[in-house]
């Protein structure tokens, strides 16, 4: 009895020494991945050289954290805006039959670059944003209409009354902002859209404005990218209007899409020529750090490739529970059946 007894013991002292390394490996873990949280996949829109491609020249070009570049998704038209969902999922605007008016499309990427059409019947250019449930929201900008999307793909008038609506960003609260650009002699604005559709206005915007995407900063200012090459910090939501803005950094030519990793660094496409300097191809990706400093992250300039939109991919969440490393949605296991208690 007593062997018994001393076996038991050694086999339920050896499990618990098995759970104490599984936890402590858990935590190297998850400090691993807090200490990397910046190390985020940056993916971007755009065109590879003619010569190159075979059937259409649009591709998503994937940039590690350290800038390694690797082409994802390949064989599109002319590929727009880009937007992720919290599984990983990257939805792209792309031409259709030439971009014919009514034409652009949304296609669904998962994480492996499988590529399936997500919705059809858009104008061209449109713009993306998904919410915290994976409803994916597209603003119409020569209809100035914003649909919304069920994961499903079922389609429904979100907002209408817009003129040219071009960025749009979810805060943490689930609200929507547009960026809507002016038309004659009508300022542009940033409107706030609550999850029921109601509109109020953040912002009216200077008449020598161009906006062309908005993102949030690390700090939860929203940034606005005008294609005059500045970018403006806005006051964060919450304190009570106007929300004050000043100039956060500048890019040589026309800041064009915005997209801000984990770290609070903001990557920047740069349209190029659009406001008369510069060059005329959109290829550069600059990064600010969150004080602002400037330095080029990706050039597309000696593979003759051009850069559109971009986005970062999300976070991936680590967890720990009794000594199991868990991945998001992992696959359910049962827990192991504890040693019975030796009886004396």
């Amino acid at each position: 009895m007593k062997a018994k007894i001393t076996e038991t013991k050694f086999t339920s002292a050896s499990g618990r020494v098995v759970q104490l390394i599984g936890k402590i490996t858990c935590l190297v873990l998850v400090i691993l991945t807090c200490s990397s949280a910046s190390a985020q996949n940056l993916f971007v829109s755009g065109r590879t050289p003619s010569k190159n491609c075979q059937g259409g020249c649009g591709a998503i070009f994937k940039f590690t954290w350290d800038a390694r570049q690797s082409i994802f998704v390949s064989g599109l038209i002319d590929p727009w805006d880009v937007a992720f969902d919290s599984a990983g999922n990257l939805f792209v605007v792309d031409y259709d039959r030439g971009g014919l008016r009514g034409n652009a499309v949304i296609y669904k990427i998962t994480p492996t670059g499988a590529r399936t059409m997500f919705a059809s019947g858009l104008n061209y250019p449109s713009y993306l944003a998904v919410d915290g449930t994976g409803n994916v929201f597209a603003a119409d900008s020569n209809q100035g209409v914003i649909y919304e999307y069920k994961p499903t793909g079922s389609r429904a008038t979100f907002a209408t009354g817009l003129h040219h609506p071009v960025g749009l960003v979810f805060d943490s609260s689930g609200d929507l902002y547009v960026a809507d650009n002016g038309a004659g002699m009508l300022l542009g604005h940033i409107y706030q859209y609550k999850p029921n559709g109601s509109r109020g206005t953040f912002a009216v915007l200077e008449a020598g404005d161009r906006p062309s995407d908005l993102a949030f900063g690390s700090m939860g200012n929203l940034l606005m990218a005008d294609l005059g090459g500045k970018i403006y910090r806005y006051n964060p939501p919450g304190i009570l209007p106007p929300h004050r803005r000043t100039v956060f950094g500048s890019v040589p030519g026309s800041a064009q899409s915005l997209a801000c990793d984990s770290a609070g660094n903001l990557l920047v496409v740069d349209a190029g020529g659009v406001n008369g300097f510069g060059s005329d191809t959109p290829n550069v990706v600059y990064k600010f750090t969150p004080l602002g400093a400037r330095s080029t992250f990706g050039s597309g300039s000696a593979l003759d490739e051009t850069f559109t939109c971009l986005t970062v991919q999300p976070v991936v969440p680590v967890c720990c529970d009794e000594g199991y490393l868990l991945q998001p949605d992992p696959t359910p296991r049962p827990r192991p059946t504890p040693w019975p208690r030796p009886t004396l």
